[in-house]
């Protein structure tokens, strides 16, 4: 999040500095290069302005989920077969520190569509519904590298290999958080 806002006050302050010294500089003949990189220049620092902005709106984000994290909601949006539209699943989750306490801000995630994923999703989510929070595990499908994999049995849904890393199925895990343990108090003494 920093690094956005910090990407974006450089973009606006590099877009008003262009154009401040242009418009000082119209007495001066600039020739038709300096103008043209500077229009460059300007679309591109819009663009940067663009790809921030998308970042500050809470969108949900693509990225690779945390290893361990508290679950706070799940939202399955299913395939449309009318439409063609795939589906997906978007997870609300915070990071867990060292201790198995959640930490920094929720941030929402969205993963594609798949029926194991689903499954997991709807039972955890109806864990939710009954008040009972849930940390969770993802760990990716790992590929037993002895094994005889043919290439066709090696590819997931979007036709990556799993050696790569890259298009591997996730995996989760969704265990109850155990109430806090609090320490013993002394007996009043009489």
């Amino acid at each position: 999040m920093t690094g956005t806002v910090i990407i974006l006050t450089l973009a606006y302050v590099g877009v008003a500095a262009l154009l401040l010294n242009l418009n000082l500089g119209a007495a001066i003949r600039l020739g038709w290069s300096v103008k043209l990189g500077a229009i460059v220049l300007v679309t591109g620092l819009y663009v940067a302005a663009w790809v921030g902005h998308n970042g500050l709106l809470g969108w949900p984000t693509s990225e690779r989920m945390p290893e361990d994290f508290r679950l706070h909601w799940i939202t399955v949006t299913e395939p449309d077969k009318v439409t063609g539209a795939d589906g997906s699943i978007f997870f609300w989750v915070r990071i867990l520190d060292e201790a198995g306490l959640p930490h920094g801000d929720p941030r929402a995630y969205r993963m594609p569509w798949d029926e194991e994923t689903a499954e997991a999703a709807q039972a955890a989510l109806e864990q939710l519904e009954g008040g009972q929070p849930l940390n969770g595990r993802m760990s990716r499908q790992a590929i037993d590298p002895d094994a005889e994999i043919t290439p066709e049995e090696g590819r997931d849904y979007a036709g990556n290999d799993g050696a790569s890393g890259v298009g591997e199925r996730p995996q989760f895990e969704f265990v109850r958080v155990l109430p806090p343990t609090l320490p013993a108090k002394a007996l009043p003494r009489e």
